[in-house]
């Protein structure tokens, strides 16, 4: 709202400028105020440009911070405030071959539930990792590594505010 207030007050000075030498000078007056308006100007050119910004961020704040790609397959991951990654079993489901919900909240009690905006049944990195870690498949073994990598370690990184290299 402020960036179309800013745009807003730009334009209406530029304009009342504009009009103002045009009644004090007439046609020459549009022509005087040229280098004046081409100074005022420039700042609302870089604010039209930074609209297609703004407009994807808009559009793209729903899921922002959660969207994570994994060899071409989007990945729902819900990142609570204590940094744990919680991961849509439904997601989890088309790398690897995960049991049914009711079976995973009996496997993993305290690591899976329904939680999230959208609320959806997700699975701690952690619990997944129990679940899968029998699995011989090197696609599972490599999408459990992914999660730990590039998904859970760079989370507990920005609660604890550390930079570590990968």
């Amino acid at each position: 709202m402020r960036l179309l207030a800013t745009i807003a007050v730009g334009v209406v000075f530029c304009a009342a400028l504009l009009y103002a030498f045009w009644r004090c000078f007439g046609a020459f007056g549009l022509v005087y105020a040229m280098p004046v308006l081409a100074i005022l100007g420039r700042p609302l050119v870089e604010i039209a440009a930074a609209l297609p910004r703004l407009a994807t961020s808009i559009a793209l704040r729903k899921v922002e911070g959660r969207y994570f790609e994994f060899r071409g397959r989007s990945m729902d991951i819900h990142i609570d405030a204590d940094a744990r990654c919680w991961v849509s079993t439904a997601d989890a489901r088309k790398i690897a071959a995960l049991p049914a919900d009711a079976v995973l909240a009996r496997v993993a009690p305290l690591q899976c539930g329904e939680l999230g905006d959208p609320p959806l049944w997700r699975i701690t990195v952690e619990g997944l990792g129990q679940v899968l870690a029998k699995s011989s498949d090197p696609d599972v073994t490599k999408f459990r590594h992914w999660l730990e990598k590039d998904v859970a370690r760079p989370a507990r990184n920005r609660r604890i505010g550390k930079k570590i290299p990968d």
